[in-house]
């Protein structure tokens, strides 16, 4: 080993230090004041927005006793935690590049992110939501009204929310989406042996396989298509600095910078109009089932 070589690895390993700390010094910064009350208003508007809409809704429908009213409100409520909890780890997936390269401070590309992911889902189409809401037969949906219908929401809300927050936890990027098909596929065949007598399906399997299909596919495919337009950019751009890693906590070039912000802003808002529209399926589910006259 050569004597340069010897004296640049502890001057990396320094760098590589300094970098984390950076870093750990802009993740540990809180949003202060004036952004927890944004946050705090946005979310209470948000709230009263779907409390008055289901209000509204509901005007029409009578029912016994307020136990249904209390069960909708506390699913509803569970259906937005998980999505709350799905937040740890897409955000990340679409906040990290800018923010290991310094290119936007953490508080702003959440809000960055968020906004697209927002964006997003409210200009899709809901195709997705629907394609969860089919993992279920019509006979069992229906069934959500009941006391055994709303035990299967909160099992499958629980499990997919104790295994977020598990691999979170650890620093794990498992998926989400995964989690929450795999729990509404373990519920139906759950129902599915209870029920074995009545003949009730559990599960629309063969919307589980085209479902299945595409979640085992899209890793493949973007591998293949990242690998291949990395390999074209390497061809066509010279630009050492596109491929180095960060130094220090200056931004890149104000090209490359641009490319970053905008690669978070796409995958956020196409994550918005796809994944995002997990939830809505969560709360099509659950209203479908429990008020079926207000929500055919």
């Amino acid at each position: 080993m050569s004597a340069a070589t010897a004296q640049a690895r502890p001057s990396v390993a320094v760098g590589a230090a300094s970098e984390r700390h950076t870093l750990h010094e802009k993740m540990s910064k809180g949003p202060g004041k004036i952004g927890m009350l944004i946050f705090g208003g946005v979310l209470i508007a948000g709230l009263i927005y779907i409390g008055t809409s289901i209000a509204g809704d509901l005007s029409g429908v009578t029912m016994s006793s307020g136990w249904p009213y209390f069960l909708l409100g506390v699913a509803l409520l569970v259906a937005l935690g998980f999505e709350f909890v799905n937040g740890f780890h897409d955000t990340a997936n679409a906040v990290a590049t800018v923010i290991y390269t310094h290119s936007l401070e953490p508080h702003v590309a959440v809000v960055w992110s968020g906004f697209w992911n927002f964006f997003g889902v409210v200009v899709s189409s809901g195709v997705v939501a629907f394609g969860i809401v089919s993992l279920l037969p019509v006979e069992l949906i229906l069934q959500v009204g009941n006391s055994a219908g709303f035990a299967m929401v909160f099992a499958l809300l629980t499990a997919a929310i104790i295994w977020n927050l598990g691999t979170w936890w650890l620093g794990l990027p498992a998926s989400s989406s995964h989690t929450l098909i795999g729990s509404i596929i373990g519920v139906g065949i759950a129902n599915q042996l209870m029920s074995a007598r009545t003949g009730t399906s559990g599960v629309d399997w063969g919307q589980a396989a085209n479902i299945g299909k595409s979640l085992l596919l899209s890793p493949l495919f973007g591998f293949a298509l990242a690998a291949a337009l990395l390999l074209v950019m390497k061809a066509i751009i010279k630009d050492k600095r596109l491929y180095e890693a960060p130094r220090g906590a200056e931004p890149p070039p104000f090209w490359i910078r641009g490319l970053l912000i905008l690669t978070c802003t796409g995958v956020s808002f196409f994550h918005g109009s796809n994944d995002g529209q997990k939830g809505m399926g969560l709360i099509m589910l659950i209203l479908i089932g429990t008020v079926p006259t207000t929500y055919p």
